[in-house]
């Protein structure tokens, strides 16, 4: 494990530069710099206690011109980042439907059969995976959070409490061969070492083997402004650009993808061993030069991305300082890192947003970086009585209206901030 020093970075040849000055797709050193959103804490580490030593790492997002692939630096192991995470997939139900919708579609279609058997990287609480059990379907989850893996376990979902790897991988194959299925939804973003990575799911698989992996989009940051998903746990952003090109180098196809609604807009891509028809070669080839048209590599584009981030948050924080001086009381409903993210760049004061609510028991109790906002459970909003509630994860709004409708009175108002402040009820 890399050892961190006096200042909170990483000590180590493999951290230093990958993300800055290096691709760590493709090792090209023909990077632009595109957004810098200065030193922020890490999004995730909620606080025990309401005054914390504070770690601040810088979060500047550049794009290689080389494969299209977003980063930011490695400044934190995955170990600090990972190994106690906060965040359960469960928590959403809507997400819980599009996990299960996605396995459905699976077994209708026969893609997934009885006897086969599933795994899935970075399985979380098993929100997923659960879903494949009532069809005698094997399946294994690679969780490394300790916590969350035994939530997951707990509900019948066999997991390795560890990181996924080219070695982890060698094991798996050693022992049970290649899967039929193999998952890996929002994990690619999240790790440093994408080569390592990759080269453990080709390892594993065989050219029967699915691989299906889903992150949100880089272009999400040209089209709606989304900067809030830029934090220290996405060392990238991924594009059909990047992961077609760097998948190519390590024995693996970009043979298909789709474009979902989750997280704000994602890609589904599908990976395989074998190559792809002429028709999805021609339709991934598209979308490759439509996503360089509309700028993932434009320093135009990002210079103009940059401005408008820097105009909302000016105007985020003038908005609150404003309601500051009413009779307002001010929540924020959502304990995600977008909401770290959002506050923290644009520099917050403490008392401006009194509380933040989550549903997440694991999150309950503790505190949001770097100025201490409580972290409550929604049940209390009512005791509260706020004016306005602002709803970080911007992606979920309907569902959490919905909650907010049932525990609290109709006259609060509600708020997203991205892509701009907009009152949505």
């Amino acid at each position: 494990m890399d050892n961190l020093n006096g200042k909170g970075v990483v000590e180590g040849p493999k951290a230093r530069g990958r993300g800055e000055t290096y691709c760590r797709g493709c090792n090209s050193v023909n990077m632009q710099s595109c957004l810098d959103l200065g030193n922020l804490p890490l999004a995730n580490e909620l606080w025990i206690t309401q005054n914390q030593k504070i770690d601040l790492f810088p979060l500047h997002l550049r794009v290689c011109l080389e494969c299209g692939l977003g980063q930011v630096g490695e400044f934190v192991s995955p170990e600090r980042l990972f190994s106690d995470y906060r965040y359960l997939s469960s928590v959403s139900s809507s997400f819980t439907q599009h996990a299960k919708k996605f396995v459905d579609t699976l077994i209708e279609t026969g893609k997934v059969r009885k006897g086969d058997w599933v795994l899935e990287i970075a399985s979380n609480d098993g929100y997923l995976l659960q879903h494949f059990l009532p069809h005698d379907i094997e399946v294994l989850g690679i969780e490394p959070a300790t916590n969350v893996s035994e939530i997951a376990e707990r509900v019948g979902v066999p997991t390795i409490n560890s990181f996924f790897t080219q070695a982890l991988a060698l094991e798996l194959f050693s022992k049970f061969g290649s899967p039929k299925l193999i998952i890996a939804n929002n994990v690619l973003a999240h790790v440093p070492d994408l080569k390592d990575f990759l080269q453990g799911i080709s390892t594993l698989a065989n050219e029967k083997t699915l691989i299906s992996i889903e992150n949100p989009s880089l272009t999400n940051l040209l089209d709606a402004n989304q900067f809030d998903t830029i934090y220290h746990e996405h060392y990238s952003y991924l594009t059909v650009t990047s992961v077609s090109r760097i998948a190519s180098k390590l024995g693996l196809f970009l043979v298909d993808f789709e474009e979902i609604q989750t997280h704000g807009g994602s890609i589904r891509y599908w990976l395989s061993k074998r190559l792809s028809s002429d028709f999805q070669i021609r339709k991934i080839e598209l979308k490759c030069k439509n996503e360089l048209r509309n700028g993932i590599v434009s320093e135009e584009t990002w210079s103009v991305v940059s401005e408008k981030v820097k105009s909302l948050l000016l105007n985020f924080n003038k908005w609150l300082s404003d309601l500051s001086k009413t009779d307002s009381v001010v929540i924020g409903y959502g304990a995600a890192a977008k909401a770290s993210t959002i506050i923290n760049a644009a520099n917050i004061p403490l008392g401006r947003i009194k509380f933040i609510v989550d549903g997440s028991h694991e999150k309950q109790g503790r505190f949001m970086p770097t100025n201490g906002i409580p972290i409550i459970s929604p049940d209390k909003i009512s005791q509260i009585d706020p004016t306005d509630i602002i709803i970080f994860p911007w992606n979920i709004a309907d569902e959490i209206v919905k909650t907010i409708e049932i525990l609290a009175c109709k006259h609060i108002r509600i708020w997203t901030l991205i892509p701009e402040i907009t009152r949505i009820r």
